[in-house]
């Protein structure tokens, strides 16, 4: 029950209780989104909590010899020497020298490690992250860095069409783009148009 109090002439109502809602409402409310969910109109499982999208830069597996081995993200146009320089090898003085670095760009999905030669000085060897591991980083495969079992990872491409593609790469020479694989015997128009989503990005 509403009372009032009085302070300089002003009068404050002041309401004891507030109201229920009524409990058939609450009742209508799960009723239509019960309706709603069985009728599919709501979506039946939670959406994503984050939006993923390819990450900017270049995606490199530092293996063999480095601080901290793993995949690890650098900018475009970083080079081998930046890596030595971020995981604190160029300061190791007690390290034996790292030959073989020049300043080439270094390429998404590349995989590096140190190796240690017969003279005790240690060399980075560049190589290819395996097929799998580059889609599923989102990184797009290359025709020319692909090998055998790369290829055999692929859906439709078993050994037989390995080693085809392969003997092609050793007469005529790299690829250089995803279409010229049509040049290999046995992969015509339909194998490139299902192959097709591993190897070129789609900006969409």
């Amino acid at each position: 029950m509403p009372c009032s109090t009085s302070c300089s002439g002003i009068r404050v109502h002041i309401r004891e209780s507030w109201p229920r809602p009524p409990l058939l409402f609450g009742a209508a409310v799960f009723t239509v989104v019960a309706l709603l969910l069985g009728r599919g109109v709501l979506p039946s499982q939670d959406p994503p909590a984050l939006a993923v999208s390819a990450p900017d830069g270049i995606r490199i597996v530092l293996g063999e010899g480095f601080p901290s081995p793993g995949v690890h993200q650098y900018s475009d146009g970083s080079t081998l020497s930046d890596v030595i320089n971020l995981t604190g090898l160029a300061g190791d003085v007690a390290a034996p020298r790292l030959v073989a670095v020049d300043e080439a760009e270094l390429v998404d999905g590349m995989a590096l490690a140190i190796i240690v030669t017969q003279d005790g000085s240690r060399e980075i060897r560049a190589e290819w992250m395996p097929a799998r591991q580059r889609l599923a980083l989102g990184i797009p495969l290359h025709p020319d860095r692909m090998s055998r079992d790369d290829w055999v990872a692929l859906p439709g491409i078993g050994e037989k069409l390995a080693r085809q593609i392969e003997l092609d790469r050793q007469k005529y020479g790299d690829f250089g783009r995803f279409e010229a694989l049509d040049r290999v015997k046995g992969i015509g128009p339909a194998k490139l148009k299902a192959l097709r989503e591993f190897f070129v990005k789609n900006d969409n």
